[in-house]
């Protein structure tokens, strides 16, 4: 996803970004089920005859049984002078799945300073991938967010913003 991108980019753009801050997305190419399945839930949602969000909330309950996931995912749907709308291009997304699902395979490892901060609640940190990630970052730090699910930002927000803002007053600012 664009947090894969990110992830790349500031890794190996030294001459850029002095530090950066990774939030529960690890540095693996992982199958893109979770965001075709994402992806199809999000199309099967009726949006011109939406009458709320918590209406698109409730039709996404099924598959996204997480509400603060939900709650990230339709910050993406927005009200418009006729109705709803998505703000993101989803059948692109949909249509490119497979260029956006994982980090680039063979990349050379980075020094850039790196805090990796993950949900302790997070289906997405996994040993073997919290293994890759020390291997492709040797220079980072790894802190488990107790009580944060994979939108760390928005379970535990005290916390987050704490770790983050004492990782840059450590490292500096993120931009040259």
């Amino acid at each position: 996803s664009s947090g894969i991108n990110a992830e790349y980019g500031g890794a190996h753009s030294p001459h850029i970004v002095t530090s950066s801050v990774i939030v529960d997305m690890f540095p693996v190419h992982f199958s893109s089920r979770m965001l075709d399945d994402t992806c199809a839930a999000l199309s099967l949602i009726d949006v011109e005859g939406l009458t709320s969000r918590d209406e698109a909330s409730e039709q996404l309950a099924m598959q996204i049984p997480s509400q603060a996931e939900r709650n990230f995912i339709l910050s993406n749907l927005v009200r418009t002078k006729t109705g709803w709308k998505w703000r993101i291009n989803l059948p692109v997304i949909s249509d490119h799945v497979s260029n956006i699902r994982g980090y680039p395979q063979g990349t050379p490892p980075s020094d850039t300073p790196t805090l990796f901060a993950y949900g302790g609640n997070s289906d997405y940190m996994t040993p073997e991938r919290l293994e890759e990630a020390r291997r492709l970052f040797p220079n980072a730090q790894f802190l488990e967010i107790p009580g944060a699910g994979h939108i760390v930002h928005m379970d535990q927000p005290e916390l987050f913003y704490t770790a983050v803002s004492d990782f840059f007053t450590k490292h500096g600012s993120i931009l040259k």
